[in-house]
């Protein structure tokens, strides 16, 4: 009999489309090279009235440990109020270009959710967090990146036995996941959404990281003029030649 805890957590990630495994484009992120990113409101595709909240609150963290300046979001919702922007549909109108007149901002984060509920199939529930994120050139408004992502959260597991067993069992998974806090499945979404670079996805570092332009490599796209190597640091032999130049210039002083 194979038994499985109750409060297991299954995570199951996979982009909207499927599983894809070939890597997305990052020539214009790359060349763009943003510093900063204005988060703007979420576009909320639900039901659920508190998913666009819950995201604001959780959307900074990941963003800023990447290394990008992130604008205090609270405060850019109440500049946009005041601004008579007051909904999804006003924002739309909204060119990105805007947006760094008014901020200064270098680019724009989108985020559609488009799934944010607790789904109940027989003697199983699962709750489901889906959304989509599109990073937005604020000069030009071409967008740089895109990617979508699903977190699924599936409390206690199937269980093997007396019927009596699993249905008590079901019953009390039904109820863990209605009372389930949307709120670390909303944090796990946008951490892996930005940091998956093991896997040439998520967003290369900011300047603001260690890292900066060190692991663009991972993020290469291979074309049949151009191989990548994951662990390839595209502008270290170069950075490396100009520090060595740099060195012995202030040696022979």
């Amino acid at each position: 009999m194979k038994h499985i805890s109750l409060f297991t957590i299954s995570v199951l990630a996979c982009v909207l489309t499927g599983c894809v495994t070939s890597r997305p484009d990052f020539s214009k992120f790359i060349e763009y090279h943003p510093q900063s990113i204005l988060v703007v409101p979420a576009f909320n595709k639900t039901t659920a009235a508190d998913a666009p909240m819950m995201f604001k609150s959780t959307i900074t963290a990941p963003l800023a440990e990447r290394g990008y300046y992130v604008f205090p979001v609270w405060l850019t919702t109440e500049i946009l109020l005041e601004l008579g922007i007051t909904d999804e549909g006003l924002l739309k109108e909204v060119p990105p270009q805007r947006f760094h007149e008014i901020f200064g901002a270098d680019t724009i984060l989108y985020v559609t959710i488009l799934d944010w509920t607790t789904t109940y199939v027989i003697l199983s529930s699962s709750v489901s967090v889906k959304a989509n994120y599109r990073l937005v050139n604020a000069r030009t408004g071409e967008e740089i990146w895109n990617r979508s992502d699903t977190v699924v959260y599936v409390p206690g597991a199937q269980q093997s036995g007396h019927p009596l067993v699993m249905l008590v069992g079901a019953l009390i998974q039904a109820a863990v996941a209605t009372a389930v806090d949307y709120r670390p499945l909303a944090v796990q979404m946008n951490t892996r959404v930005f940091n998956m670079a093991e896997r040439g996805m998520g967003i290369p570092v900011g300047p603001y990281h260690l890292d900066y332009k060190k692991d663009y490599g991972r993020f290469c796209r291979p074309t049949a003029e151009q191989k990548c190597d994951p662990m390839e640091d595209p502008y270290s032999e170069e950075d490396n030649k100009e520090k060595i130049e740099e060195s012995s210039e202030e040696d022979s002083y």
